[in-house]
């Protein structure tokens, strides 16, 4: 044990004030006269041993009360051997946590401008021949060498400002690695950040005896925050002309109900619709917001609110896009009705496929897949399109004429299995209105509907969880509909030839087929969220050429060269270094520009909750952290590290409890003892 003001034990010398008096009160006699002292002599010997013992205790507390006051003053602490600053082969790290929670506001600037400052003042106070890493959730290589006294305090000033929520067990692990890697003996990493339960994960950390962790937590002047949470389509097809909607999450994590917030949404940085919100006090609310589209193509959007003083996440981007036309391909030996719904249509382009020839590559990009009567494919094409549909597309099944049991194998993954084939005539009497696929195509069903007829149709059993849409009269299904993945299949249980249904005949026929290319799609994805998303598919680029791909901000400042590779007719490009800030960036193929993608920050951190002192302490020391302290971040402006450590001990705390225990027995003994 040391202690961090010795000098307070001169203050030991007022031992000698409780001893003199009690001396003094062994000294002083007084007399009393008595007639008879012989019966009094055995009584007076008795209460003379008591009174001693009885002073002789009071003595020995009031003693102690005196030393537990002086040690407590000479604020006694732990000193920690293995943590040498000053040795040859000792690296130490700072982390500066430069994620988005930390631009919320302290009381002098930001967060993180008090943690560099800490951080600058803690370099300051090491030797000159200290090596030194800078550890930031960017994990810029440039900082990851051992850096010198001057070069550290550079790098702390060129850091960047914007980085990603990262684990604090992956920090710590990256720094123990580097410690390995430059064959360094003994290392000390100290923590600047503000230790957000979202990130604060030590689980899976396997640390080393050399290493030692110091924790410097900063905390924001307010923990409130409004935020956009995530946005939304209510139909993955975008149509230019009409209305569409998005829905929009906002959250309010604060104590105080909110009234008539303003929201809105600019498409290229226009206003196109507003909103208010009413929000609950730590509740949430979705609220949806209709636009129109006047023209095809790529549309930058953005929803936002004004928040303060946390600002990161007070507006979410996001792309749409109208595509001017949608890619149809009908699998089959001859085509069937469904040409003349689709091939004359300029907002569809229409293709057959022969079911001896897939070409996997057109059926990834189409929106809407059709195997109609006359194909025959095997269980392996059979599970392709299942993997198609459920990147987006919708996929129309027919039985086949000659086989019905020829597409056992997707029945049987859509949960159905053939029973037999029924040739009696029937009709459909049974239309699920209620269900999302007729919302905009039947606004009213006439007494008397000419549906279509049935000669002829294939018996199913279902034990799965596909719904019914068109039914017939003696309880069969005539079309059944169930979501794979982002797309969905639709099962017709009767052909469209002839000899088989009117079906092709039927008013139904040219809206339910149209729909069901619309809801298809391969739609992208409108957003990406920085540091989660690292591997990103696209099944309209080029396969042929070399892949060579650039991701670019639309201000040309930052360009990013992904790793490309082809899977499964896909190009899956991989983000081996994280985006600079929020906001939108073109993927160029070659020399032009083929996709606009749309980045946001992660909300991990939009929840102001973060540990304290406790709960970090209890965190690292169960970690198995040979050393570990937690500091404030003023500590290294006012003092030296090792005042600054001790300060933080809690040993004085036991001696002030003692002195009071002394205190309080004295006045027992002195009340109670007769």
């Amino acid at each position: 044990m040391s202690f961090l003001y010795p000098n307070m034990f001169w203050g030991l010398l007022a031992l000698l004030i409780p001893i003199a008096i009690h001396l003094f009160n062994f000294r002083k006699h007084k007399l009393v006269y008595f007639s008879n002292t012989a019966v009094l002599r055995d009584i007076q010997q008795e209460n003379a041993k008591t009174k001693k013992l009885k002073y002789l205790v009071s003595l020995l507390l009031r003693c102690l009360f005196i030393i537990g006051l002086v040690f407590a003053f000479a604020f006694p602490y732990r000193p920690e051997k293995s943590f040498e600053t000053e040795a040859e082969n000792a690296l130490i790290g700072v982390y500066l946590d430069n994620s988005m929670s930390m631009k919320a506001r302290s009381q002098r600037t930001t967060l993180l401008e008090d943690a560099r400052e800490s951080a600058r003042d803690l370099v300051d106070k090491f030797a000159p021949s200290t090596r030194f890493v800078l550890m930031t959730n960017s994990f810029e290589m440039q900082n990851e060498y051992p850096l010198s006294q001057e070069e550290m305090l550079m790098q702390i000033d060129r850091m960047s400002q914007e980085g990603g929520p990262v684990a604090m067990g992956e920090v710590i692990d990256r720094f123990e690695m580097l410690r390995k890697q430059y064959g360094y003996t003994s290392s000390t990493l100290f923590l600047f950040s503000d230790f957000q339960k979202n990130t604060f994960d030590l689980k899976p950390l396997v640390v080393d005896s050399a290493l030692r962790v110091i924790a410097v937590p900063v905390q924001p002047e307010s923990q409130e925050n409004v935020y956009v949470d995530t946005v939304w389509l209510t139909s993955p097809i975008i149509q230019a002309g009409l209305t569409n909607e998005v829905n929009v999450k906002v959250v309010n994590q604060s104590e105080k109900e909110i009234k008539g917030l303003p929201l809105n949404l600019t498409m290229d940085d226009k206003l196109a619709a507003s909103a208010t919100v009413d929000l609950e006090a730590n509740g949430d609310a979705e609220v949806p917001m209709q636009f129109l589209l006047e023209q095809s193509g790529r549309q930058k959007c953005s929803v936002s609110l004004t928040d303060y003083p946390i600002t990161f996440d007070d507006s979410y981007d996001f792309v749409l896009e109208v595509k001017p036309s949608l890619s149809v391909i009908e699998i089959g030996k001859t085509a069937t009705s469904c040409a003349l719904v689709f091939d004359d249509d300029s907002q569809f382009r229409y293709e057959t496929m022969s079911p001896t020839s897939i070409d996997l590559a057109p059926l990834l990009r189409a929106q809407m897949i059709i195997v109609n009567e006359t194909a025959s494919i095997n269980e392996t094409v059979q599970q392709d399109l299942l993997d198609d549909v459920a990147q987006g597309s919708s996929l129309a099944v027919f039985p086949n004429m000659s086989d019905p049991k020829m597409l056992s194998y997707l029945y049987q993954k859509l949960g159905l299995s053939v029973v037999e084939l029924d040739e009696n005539p029937a009709s459909v009497d049974g239309l699920a209105q209620q269900h999302e696929f007729f919302d905009d195509m039947v606004l009213r069903m006439p007494a008397e509907a000419d549906l279509p007829k049935t000669e002829k149709h294939v018996r199913l059993r279902q034990y799965g969880t596909m719904q019914t849409l068109l039914s017939l009269q003696n309880g069969d299904p005539l079309l059944l509909t169930e979501p794979v993945g982002k797309g969905r299949v639709f099962v017709f249980t009767t052909a469209l030839d002839p000899s088989w249904s009117n079906l092709s005949d039927n008013a139904l026929f040219v809206p339910i087929l149209v729909k069901m290319a619309l809801m298809g799609g391969q739609v992208d994805r409108i957003a990406y969220i920085i540091g989660q998303d690292k591997m990103l598919g696209f099944s309209d680029l080029d396969l042929e050429n070399d892949l060579d791909y650039r991701l670019r901000s639309l201000d040309g400042a930052f360009e990013l060269m992904p790793a490309a590779e082809t899977r499964n007719g896909k190009v899956l490009l991989y983000l081996n270094e994280q985006l600079p800030q929020q906001g939108f960036y073109e993927l160029f193929e070659h020399d032009s520009v083929s996709h606009l993608l749309a980045w946001n920050q992660s909300r991990l951190e939009s929840k102001m909750e973060f540990a304290d002192e406790k709960t970090i302490e209890q965190s690292l020391k169960q970690a198995g952290l040979t050393y570990t302290a937690v500091l404030d971040a003023v500590d290294f402006a006012n003092n030296d590290l090792v005042k600054a450590m001790a300060q933080h001990s809690s040993i004085w705390k036991w001696f002030v409890l003692i002195a009071l225990l002394a205190l309080l027995g004295e006045a027992a003994v002195l009340r109670l003892w007769k």
